[in-house]
C-alpha cells in the first residue's frame, strides 16, 4: 500500500533518530572526554551517514554545548545561517562565564579549515530548554516543534542523558520542519492526496501543503524620535523577546514560529520605531522566565501587572484587558466563582490566577495542563467541570482545535490582569518608546489586531494544526490505526491511514494520509474503458458477418428496431416485448423493454436532480442576503398558483391558453425559480442598501464624528474666549449654545435625509449644499494607510497640514469608475442606459437622492442582474423542452408600454407566461417583509398598487383581474403572509374599473 510507504519512509526517520541518540547516549566516556576533536569526528560521522539530519548536539549542567551543523542538509540551512557556498559544517559552542552567556560560531570546509569565527553574547542557557529539562536516561525524548536560534530555523529535537556521573549530560539531534515537508511531498501517495506529520493534540510537524505563511501587517506611521532616542536605537543590539507556544491567540507558536497579537504587535513596532527583535520559544513559561532572569531574554512577553510580578522589572502599558470566560461541557452556568466549591477546575500552569483561587477559594479542586486545547479536551471528557482562561483563549483556541460540544460565558472574577511587557529597570528609556509606538498605532493597526486575534466572529486560521477533526479522533483510539478507513469528509470521500510513527509512548507523533476515493479508482476506470474499446472494433469486424447471418430473422429486428426507436424518441411507456419464438430475440426484446424502463426511472431522477440544483441556486440567492431571503422560494409558488388558475379561465385573451403537457408547465417553472439567479452577481452592499450613505457600511458614523470634532471645536473656542475675555463669559456661553444647538438640529437633519424615507424637496436639498460648506480640520494625512487600489484613485500628495475640510464633500475616490468596459451582444437585445461610473459614493451626491436610497449607479448595478440572468441562462445548452427557460427567466421586469428593461419590451412581445410571472415577482416583492428599504405592505395597499401599476400599462390588466377574481392573491397571502398583514379587500371596485 502506497500510504504505507510513505509512513515507513516517515518513521525510518524517526527511529533513525532515535537509534542515533541512542548510540551517542551510550559513549559517555568519550563524550565526556575533554578533546573536541573526538566529539568533532563523531557527530560529523554522524551527520554524513544521515544527511537529513540537522544538527547534532551535546549539552552540560554547566550550560555547556557543543553543537555541529550539517549546512547541506536542506537549501535553506545555509542561507539562514548566512553561510557561504564553499562551507560545510557549523559548530557553535555556547559557555557560561561571569558575564553571562557567550557563543561562538565558527564556519568550516569539508576539510575543516576554518574560514570565518564570530563571537554572540548574552545568548540562550542550554539547559533552559525542553530537550534538556525533559532528557532522562534509558528513553529518547522529543520535543514539540520550536524555534532554533539564532538561526531562526523551526524544527524538533530528540534527546536523552548520557549516563555519566559527572552532572547531567544530554545529547541529541535536530531535524528541521522543512526536511519532514519535503519527505512528505516527495513521497505523496498522488497528486491529490494530503499527508500530515503530528502530535495527539493534531497540531502539526509537517505537512505536504503549503507551510504557514505570515500575513502582511498594515503600514505602520514612523515615530518621531528626538536625536537621543534616535542614536539609542542605532546602538541598541536585536532585543531578545519571550514566546510562548500555548496561549492562542495572544502569545503561541506555529509549528515553531511565532504568532498571536504580542508578535504582531511588536513587529509593528519594530516597523515604526526601528527596533528589532527576535523570540525564543521552546522553553515552557518557568524556562522563560528563567532565561529572562539571567540575561538571555530582554522582554517579557504578557505578564500580568500584579504585585506578585513587580519584581521581574518595569512594565508597559497594558497591551489589552479581556474578560475571563469559563468552559463547561453542560448546561450548568457558573456566574461566580464560588459556584466552583468541591468541583475540578483545570487552570494552565503557572497563571497568575491559581495562586487567588487557591487562597480565596479553597474548596476548588484546581488541576493544571501546559496546554489549552489539553484543558478543553479533559472538560469534554469530564475529567474536570470547568476551565478558566480569557475569553479570547477559549473562543480562539476551540475554534482551532475543533474541540465541539462546550458551552463558554463570562465569568464574573474581581481581579483584572491586564497583560504588559516587562523589561529591566536600565532599559526604562526603550519601553518609553515602546509605550509610544503601541499608543501611536493607526486605526488599521488596531483593526487588524482586533479583527485577526480578537473578534470572536472572526473565521480562525487553522494554520498549524491538521485541518480534519477526523484525524484527531484516529489518532485517540488505536482500532482505527494502521488500517484503511473509508469515511466522508466535507462531502467528499476518503480513505484514511493513521500511523503511531514513535509506536507508543508519551510522546507520540502520527502520520496520516487522506486520498480521494475518486482517484483510487481513476486507474481501474481507464482499464475498464480499453477493454470496452477493444471489444467494440472486434464487433466492428464481426457486424458484417452477423448482418449476412441475420437474413432470416430480419421481421423480429425490425421490431426490435422499432421499439428502439420508441426509446430513441423518449417514449417509454409505448415501448412493449415483441412476439417471437427465438429464445435470444426474446431475450433481447426484454432487455429494451426493461432498458425504457429503467431511462424512464433515471430520467425522472434527472429531472428532480435538475429541478433540485436549481432550487439549490434560488436558495443561495436568497441567502446571499438576509433581506430577500425566500424571494426565489416564493415567487414560483405564486407564478405556479396564478398559472393553473389562468389555465381554468375560459374568457377572453385566455380561452385558449394552455399550457400543452407537463414539459411546457416544468419549463415555466424553471424559468420562475431561476428568474433572479443573476443576482449572484450584485453586491450585498448594494442589494442591502438601507440608508443613501451605505457602502460596505453605513457611513453616518464618519460624519457623525465630524460634528463631534465641531462640538469640540466650539467648547474649546469658547474656553479660549472666556480666558482671553472673562467679563464676556455669558455672552461666549449663549453663542456655545446657540452653535451647539445648531450642530444638533443639523446632524438630524443629515441623519433623517439619510434614512430617505421622506421625498427630498429642492428646499432639503439646498439645506444640505449649506451644511455641507461647514469646515473642520484636518490634522492627520489621508493618504496613509490606503490599499493599492485606494491610492490609485485619490488625488496627489500636495498639502500642507492642517487642511481644512467640508462637513460633507464629494472627492474625486468616490468616483469610482468602471474596469472594463460594459459591452453587450447585440443577439440579446438588451436597450439599458450604462451610467458612466461604476459607483459613486459621494456623500452630498447620495444625500441629495430624491427619493428613496438609490443612486442611478445603484439602480443601474441591481438591475444588471437581469444582464446577468440573460447571459448565465443563453450559455447554458438548454434541452428543447426547457428552450424558453431563458427568455421567461428574464423578461419579469418588462412592461406593457415598452419602458421595463432590460429589452424594453412592450405588450406584443410578450406571452402569457411571461406576463404572469411579472405580476408574480411584483406581488411578492410588495407583501414581503424583509427588505431594508421598505416595510410590508398590507394585502389591500399591495392590491391597490398593482392596479395603479396595471392603469400605468405596467402590467397586463386582465391578468390583474383575473389574479383577483380567482382568489390566487389570497390563497398565496393565507399560506405565506403573517395574519396581521391580510385585510380586507374590496376587489369589486377593481374589477368593475
Amino acid at each position: 500500500m502506497l500510504a504505507e510507504s510513505v509512513s515507513d519512509a516517515v518513521t525510518d526517520v524517526s527511529d533513525d533518530a532515535v537509534a542515533t541518540v541512542k548510540y551517542l547516549s551510550h559513549l559517555g566516556t568519550i563524550l565526556d572526554s575533554p578533546s573536541k576533536d573526538v566529539i568533532r569526528r563523531i557527530f560529523t560521522n554522524v551527520l554524513k551517514d544521515n544527511p537529513s539530519f540537522y544538527s547534532a548536539f551535546i549539552g552540560t549542567d554547566k550550560n555547556y554545548a557543543y553543537i555541529i551543523i550539517n549546512l547541506d542538509s536542506m537549501s535553506e540551512v545555509r542561507r539562514k545561517n548566512n553561510a557561504l557556498k564553499q562551507d560545510r559544517w557549523l559548530i557553535i559552542e555556547r559557555s557560561a562565564d561571569s558575564n553571562g552567556m557567550t557563543q561562538y560560531d565558527s564556519f568550516y570546509d569539508a576539510n575543516f579549515n576554518l574560514r570565518k569565527k564570530i563571537k554572540r553574547k548574552n545568548v540562550f542557557s542550554p539547559t533552559l530548554r525542553s530537550w534538556y529539562i525533559n532528557a532522562t536516561r534509558g528513553s529518547v525524548f522529543r520535543t514539540e516543534p520550536y524555534l532554533f536560534l539564532p538561526e531562526e530555523v523551526t524544527g524538533i529535537t530528540y534527546s536523552t542523558e548520557v549516563p555519566t556521573d559527572k552532572g547531567k549530560v544530554v545529547v541529541g539531534i535536530d531535524f528541521t520542519l522543512s526536511h519532514f515537508n519535503k519527505l512528505l511531498q516527495e513521497n505523496s501517495v498522488s497528486d491529490v492526496s494530503h499527508n500530515f506529520l503530528y502530535l495527539p493534540s493534531g497540531e502539526l510537524v509537517a505537512s505536504s501543503e503549503p507551510s504557514f505563511r505570515q500575513q502582511p501587517l498594515p503600514k505602520s506611521k514612523p515615530l518621531v524620535l528626538t536625536p537621543e532616542e534616535q542614536k539609542l536605537i542605532k546602538n541598541t543590539p536585536i532585543l531578545r523577546v519571550s514566546n510562548k507556544e500555548n496561549w492562542a491567540p495572544i502569545d503561541f507558536t506555529i509549528s515553531g514560529r511565532p504568532a498571536g497579537l504580542i508578535p504582531d504587535l511588536l513587529y509593528m513596532v519594530g516597523q515604526s520605531t526601528g527596533l528589532e527583535f527576535d523570540f525564543f520559544n521552546g522553553a515552557g513559561s518557568l524556562g522563560l522566565q528563567q532565561a529572562y532572569s539571567s540575561g538571555g531574554l530582554d522582554i517579557l512577553t504578557s505578564v500580568p501587572d500584579i504585585p506578585s510580578n513587580q519584581g521581574l522589572g518595569i512594565f508597559s502599558k497594558p497591551l489589552f484587558k479581556s474578560p475571563f470566560a469559563i468552559a463547561v461541557s453542560d448546561s450548568k452556568h457558573y456566574e461566580k466563582l464560588q459556584d466552583l466549591n468541591g468541583k475540578r477546575l483545570a487552570l494552565l500552569s503557572n497563571w497568575p490566577i491559581i495562586s487567588v483561587i487557591k487562597e480565596k477559594y479553597p474548596l476548588i479542586d484546581i488541576v493544571t495542563y501546559s496546554h489549552v486545547d489539553q484543558a478543553l479536551r479533559a472538560v469534554k471528557k469530564g475529567e474536570v467541570d470547568a476551565f478558566i482562561d480569557l475569553e479570547a483563549v477559549l473562543s480562539y483556541v476551540s475554534e482551532q482545535f475543533m474541540i465541539n460540544d462546550l458551552t463558554y460565558h463570562t465569568l464574573n472574577i474581581e481581579n483584572s490582569f491586564p497583560l504588559s511587557l516587562v523589561l529591566a529597570p536600565e532599559k526604562k528609556p526603550l519601553l518609553d518608546i515602546i509605550n509610544r509606538a503601541i499608543e501611536s498605532l493607526t486605526p488599521q493597526q488596531q483593526h487588524y489586531l482586533q479583527q485577526r486575534w480578537l473578534n470572536s466572529d472572526v473565521e480562525v486560521n487553522r494554520t498549524g494544526v491538521v485541518p480534519y477533526v477526523e484525524l484527531i479522533d484516529f489518532a485517540a483510539d488505536e482500532s482505527y490505526q494502521n488500517q484503511l478507513i473509508e469515511k466522508n469528509s466535507n462531502d467528499d470521500d476518503y480513505f484514511y491511514y493513521v500511523r503511531d510513527v514513535r509506536r507508543g509512548g508519551h510522546d507520540q507523533i502520527f502520520f496520516a494520509s487522506m486520498v480521494p476515493k475518486a482517484s483510487v479508482y481513476a486507474a481501474s476506470e481507464e482499464r475498464i474503458r480499453t477493454s470496452i474499446y477493444t471489444s467494440a472494433l472486434l464487433l466492428l469486424v464481426l457486424l458484417p458477418l452477423a448482418g449476412f447471418c441475420a437474413k432470416p430473422i430480419v421481421k423480429p429486428i425490425l421490431l426490435l428496431r422499432k421499439e428502439n426507436k420508441k426509446v430513441k424518441l423518449r417514449h417509454y411507456s409505448d415501448v412493449a416485448v415483441i412476439p417471437t419464438r427465438i429464445k435470444e430475440f426474446h431475450d433481447l426484446s426484454m432487455s429494451i423493454y426493461t432498458t425504457a424502463e429503467s431511462l424512464q426511472e433515471h430520467e425522472k431522477r434527472q429531472d428532480e436532480f435538475v429541478e433540485s440544483f436549481i432550487q439549490l441556486i434560488a436558495q443561495a440567492i436568497d441567502d446571499k442576503s438576509p433581506y430577500t431571503a425566500g424571494h426565489c422560494n416564493r415567487v414560483p409558488e405564486i407564478a405556479l398558483m396564478f398559472a393553473r388558475e389562468v389555465e381554468k379561465s375560459n374568457q377572453g385573451q385566455f380561452a385558449d391558453f394552455r399550457f400543452k403537457n407537463a414539459a411546457e408547465r416544468r419549463e415555466f417553472k424553471i424559468a420562475a425559480w431561476l428568474h433572479d439567479c443573476g443576482k449572484i452577481t450584485t453586491p450585498e452592499h448594494i442589494v442591502d442598501k438601507g440608508t443613501k450613505l451605505e457602502a460596505n457600511y453605513n457611513r453616518i458614523h464618519e460624519i457623525r464624528m465630524r460634528f463631534e470634532v465641531l462640538w469640540r471645536d466650539a467648547e474649546l473656542k469658547y474656553l479660549q474666549h472666556i480666558i482671553d475675555n472673562p467679563h464676556e463669559q455669558e455672552i461666549a456661553l449663549a453663542t456655545l449654545k446657540q452653535t451647539q444647538t445648531q450642530l444638533q438640529d443639523d446632524y438630524k437633519f443629515v441623519a433623517n435625509a439619510n434614512v430617505g424615507g421622506e421625498f427630498m424637496s429642492d428646499e432639503h436639498i439646498a439645506r444640505i449644499h449649506e451644511i455641507a460648506n461647514k469646515t473642520w480640520l484636518r490634522h492627520f494625512d489621508d493618504h496613509l494607510g490606503l490599499s493599492p487600489l485606494e491610492e490609485l484613485s485619490v488625488s496627489a500628495k500636495s498639502e500642507t497640514l492642517p487642511v481644512e475640510e467640508h462637513l460633507l464633500v464629494d472627492k474625486r475616490e468616490h468616483c469610482i469608475k468602471r474596469i472594463n468596459e460594459l459591452n453587450f451582444d447585440p443577439a440579446f437585445g438588451i436597450k439599458m442606459q450604462v451610467p458612466e461610473l461604476q459607483y459613486n459614493l459621494g456623500e452630498i451626491y447620495n444625500l441629495t437622492i430624491k427619493r428613496g436610497t438609490l443612486t442611478a449607479e445603484d439602480r443601474f448595478k441591481i438591475n444588471e442582474h437581469m444582464i446577468s440572468t440573460i447571459k448565465m441562462l443563453e450559455s447554458l445548452p438548454f434541452p428543447d423542452d426547457l428552450a424558453r427557460v431563458p427568455r421567461y427567466a428574464s423578461t419579469h421586469h418588462e412592461t406593457m408600454k415598452g419602458t421595463g428593461y432590460p429589452r424594453k419590451l412592450s405588450a406584443k412581445d410578450l406571452s402569457t407566461p411571461e406576463r404572469i410571472l411579472v405580476i408574480s415577482d411584483i406581488f411578492e416583492a410588495l407583501t414581503a417583509a424583509d427588505r431594508p428599504y421598505k416595510k410590508a405592505k398590507p394585502l389591500s395597499v399591495a392590491i391597490d398598487i398593482l392596479h395603479k401599476m396595471a392603469l400605468d400599462e405596467h402590467i397586463d390588466m386582465d391578468l390583474f383581474k383575473l389574479f383577483l377574481s380567482s382568489g390566487v392573491y389570497m390563497q398565496y397571502a393565507e399560506k405565506f403572509l403573517p395574519s396581521k398583514q391580510i385585510d380586507e379587500v374590496d376587489i369589486d371596485k377593481y374589477l368593475s374599473s
